[in-house]
């Protein structure tokens, strides 16, 4: 078995979305020991929404666990801009990452996304967990967040910010475990591939 690490380095100079905090971290401290404490978004790094983020009913501290455990499908779209529901390869998990390649040490909003046809598609395939390695599912100046919208409403858990970059396309098992923190609308997660068939 092999273990991938899907979860980007978090720092205080990680991209983060414009208004939203950045990692902080301070310290207290004596000859002893050292007690930490840290602020940022909740959105920040590798997380998953939680209905509560488009003020529906249901925080992180109510997602069941074993929807971010088990089997999952990672497809590889090589695309610049919008997913369209044509661009997917058969769909054979409930819970599937979208590995797109995008990388970037800064905040822009030119990213791959899912256009709501997309999510659609995939909720028919009866996905119920989308992932992908860009800061969103949707279109980055896109305020109202119609892939969110389509998703939620329809029960699906959404993991964003991802890093697939040393996992191919292939067949895994899923571990991406929140915070369980009430009354929160997102969770940072230590999402990990454990790789059972060796995908080369």
């Amino acid at each position: 078995m092999r273990i991938i690490d899907i979860s980007p380095l978090v720092t205080e100079s990680s991209p983060v979305y414009p208004g939203d905090d950045p990692l902080s971290l301070r310290f207290a401290e004596n000859a002893h020991c050292r007690v930490g404490t840290l602020s940022m978004s909740a959105h920040l790094g590798a997380h998953v929404d939680a209905p509560l983020h488009l003020n529906h009913s249901g925080d992180i501290s109510d997602i069941q666990l074993s929807s971010l455990l088990g089997p999952c499908q990672v497809i590889e779209l090589q695309k610049n801009f919008a997913i369209e529901p044509a661009d997917f390869p058969p769909i054979s998990s409930s819970r599937v990452l979208i590995k797109t390649g995008f990388k970037s040490s800064v905040w822009t909003d030119s990213f791959p996304y899912l256009l709501p046809a997309a999510v659609q598609k995939l909720i028919d395939a009866g996905v119920r967990v989308i992932g992908i390695d860009t800061p969103s599912i949707d279109a980055g100046a896109d305020e109202t967040l119609p892939s969110h919208v389509l998703a939620i409403d329809a029960g699906i858990l959404i993991l964003e910010n991802l890093d697939l970059s040393a996992a191919r396309a292939g067949h895994y098992q899923l571990v991406a475990l929140p915070l369980k923190i009430k009354g929160l609308d997102a969770s940072p997660v230590r999402a990990v591939l454990l790789d059972f068939e060796e995908n080369k």
